[in-house]
């Protein structure tokens, strides 16, 4: 269950690096899934992504054969003594037997949501038409690339089942043109 409570309350800064490395990697296996994490900083309802790590020992499939808990506890272990932290994660949906992918959270995906994180979820559909990329209303940024149309959500989770939308701003995805 989504709460939209006001959506400039919690907000997602997300660094040109992190940006093209997340969409990179869910365009590279486009159909199947892709897990990553975010590395970065938080400061009250903010989060500064820097990075963007995708999993690459991960079985890729229509949806995950290993738990994301468990590759988020790996990679959380391996930056504990790095000046980074793990402040969240990214996967993707992806059209599938002609349902377009949303940019939704999934009741899997709220049920894995790590309380003080923010979780990024990208739709990979089709190209219909070329449209530029830009900010949306309910605070996801959208766009074209090459054969892809990329819709991109962020969530923190507020309590059991429960989730609020996350602004993002990405100013080098809106800049970019069609």
């Amino acid at each position: 269950m989504v709460y939209n409570l006001a959506m400039d309350e919690f907000t997602v800064y997300i660094k040109e690096r992190a940006f093209l490395a997340m969409i990179l990697s869910v365009v590279e296996v486009y159909k199947r899934e892709t897990l990553g994490l975010l590395l970065g900083y938080k400061g009250g309802n903010r989060f500064f992504v820097e990075y963007a790590i995708p999993s690459q020992t991960a079985e890729r499939g229509f949806s995950w054969t290993e738990p994301k808990a468990r590759a988020f506890e790996r990679m959380t272990n391996i930056t504990k003594n790095m000046s980074i932290d793990v402040i969240g994660d990214y996967h993707s949906h992806t059209d599938f037997r002609g349902e377009e992918a949303r940019a939704i959270p999934s009741g899997e995906d709220i049920a894995d949501m790590q309380k003080g994180n923010v979780h990024i979820i990208i739709a990979v559909n089709p190209k219909l038409v070329k449209v530029k990329w830009r900010q949306n209303n309910d605070g996801t940024i959208s766009g074209t690339i090459s054969n892809y149309h990329v819709r991109i959500s962020a969530a923190t989770p507020i309590g059991e089942y429960k989730y609020r939308r996350v602004k993002i701003i990405c100013p080098s995805a809106t800049g970019l043109s069609a």
